[in-house]
């Protein structure tokens, strides 16, 4: 759900394979194995995956031995990629045919495996289960797994990006927390205040983490009236290169550059141990992430707040949702079991389940109304839900071109390699030219 999609790199070779091995989808419902099924003891056996680890008190492990344990005739294993190989893993074993049956796929990925016909739409599936209502689902998250008209995925939890500070070096420089009227450059002047430095000169706390995954910089860049593409995502050219784009990119790298710079660079983060744990450490004040962090954060020391993300000049606001949605395997044996497995996941008594912890929000309308009639410390995350946008990823099967290549833009520019102007002007000319293909 957070950043795994980098690791796409065998995705051409992905296309060639499945072309050359898919065996084809069956009907809603049908299975090689499924007749007589009902009738006999025989045992269909299923896998699922997610990206993480498989620890003593894995939520989806106990979810697995719950639905084994009321569904006698399917036996089902959780396999859990850690680390960031969950991509090239699951990109690998579906081009060999050996993907499980059911995998999680975060909302940046939902049109790529679409577009490269591995995931089974289950439109027909919840036609004929009566039992299984949709309405369950909050119906942004729902909408979100709906591409051409079907509906590929169903909700496993969600995280809208917002604003979360360090209230320890808040208080000490005696500023105020942010708050709803905070604009965005309230925020840059506050994280002014907020960086220190040395005798050396050598800046010791940041006051702001302007990061280079892109989600953050697409918010920013809406913020200021402008994206990298057009709204069907078919156009680079005039949005990833416009004036609008170039000066508010201008703005954004210089917050790491200077002697005047509020934030660390990418460098400086993947040497402090990333921006979590110069949040933790004291050394980060403020960053715009999703509520994934706070686990981490409940266990340190650290005191820390959430707030609406700023406004920008216009006085607009503006956040991306991240999701994650379970998706059956286009080419499983048995698809009827696979979509009982996917209601399961996707169920309340799962959702209630995984947001206990507190890491993710619930994707049904009744478990998320209840966390809002609870939460106090996180209010502003689940609001910024009412500010979420689609980025590019959400809009177009050509995401993977625009994201690579303005990804590879904003890295020259921080890297000194090449002005943001120039960047942006050889990255929408190549996007474009890669789509017209």
């Amino acid at each position: 759900m957070k950043k795994w999609s980098a690791g796409l790199a065998l995705m051409l070779m992905f296309s060639m394979v499945l072309s050359a091995c898919s065996s084809g989808s069956k009907d809603a419902g049908s299975s090689k194995e499924d007749n007589g099924a009902a009738a006999s003891d025989k045992v269909v056996e299923l896998k699922f995956t997610t990206w993480g680890e498989l620890s003593a008190d894995s939520v989806e492990k106990k979810l697995a031995d719950q639905f084994n344990e009321s569904h006698p005739n399917i036996k089902v294993t959780f396999e859990p990629v850690p680390g960031d190989g969950y991509a090239t893993k699951l990109t690998t074993s579906l081009a060999a045919g050996q993907a499980p049956d059911v995998f999680l796929i975060g909302e940046g990925d939902y049109f790529k495996y679409v577009d490269k016909g591995v995931v089974e739409p289950l439109d027909d599936y919840i036609k004929s289960d009566s039992s299984f209502k949709t309405d369950i689902f909050q119906p942004d998250l729902l909408n979100m797994g709906k591409i051409n008209d079907k509906l590929y995925y169903l909700p496993k939890d969600f995280n809208p990006l917002a604003l979360w500070y360090n209230k320890r070096m808040f208080d000490e420089a005696k500023i105020p927390y942010p708050d709803e009227k905070w604009t965005w450059d309230d925020m840059i002047s506050a994280a002014k205040k907020l960086t220190k430095k040395d005798d050396k000169g050598k800046v010791t706390e940041f006051g702001f983490n302007a990061t280079k995954w892109e989600y953050p910089i697409y918010i920013y860049l809406w913020l200021n009236g402008t994206d990298i593409g057009n709204e069907d995502g078919t156009k680079a050219e005039g949005y990833m290169n416009s004036d609008k784009t170039v000066a508010a990119m201008e703005k954004y790298v210089a917050l790491t550059k200077g002697d005047d710079r509020v934030s660390p660079t990418p460098q400086d983060t993947e040497t402090l141990g990333g921006d979590s744990s110069m949040f933790m450490t004291d050394k980060l004040a403020m960053m715009i992430t999703g509520r994934w962090v706070k686990s981490d954060l409940d266990k340190s020391d650290v005191q820390y707040g959430s707030a609406l993300i700023p406004t920008g000049e216009g006085g607009d606001r503006a956040s991306i949702i991240a999701a994650a949605g379970w998706a059956m395997n286009a080419n499983s044996q048995h698809k009827k079991e696979a979509f009982e497995l996917m209601k399961w996941l996707s169920g309340t008594e799962a959702q209630k389940a995984r947001s206990e912890k507190g890491q993710v929000l619930p994707a049904t309308v009744a478990e998320l109304d209840q966390v809002k009639s609870t939460e106090v410390v996180d209010k502003p995350v689940i609001e910024m839900m009412d500010y979420a946008k689609k980025p590019i990823s959400m809009r177009s099967a050509n995401a993977p071109i625009f994201t690579e290549e303005f990804n590879k833009a904003i890295e020259k520019v921080l890297l000194d390699k090449s002005t943001v102007k120039e960047a942006l002007d050889e990255a929408a000319k190549t996007v474009d030219s890669k789509i017209q293909k």
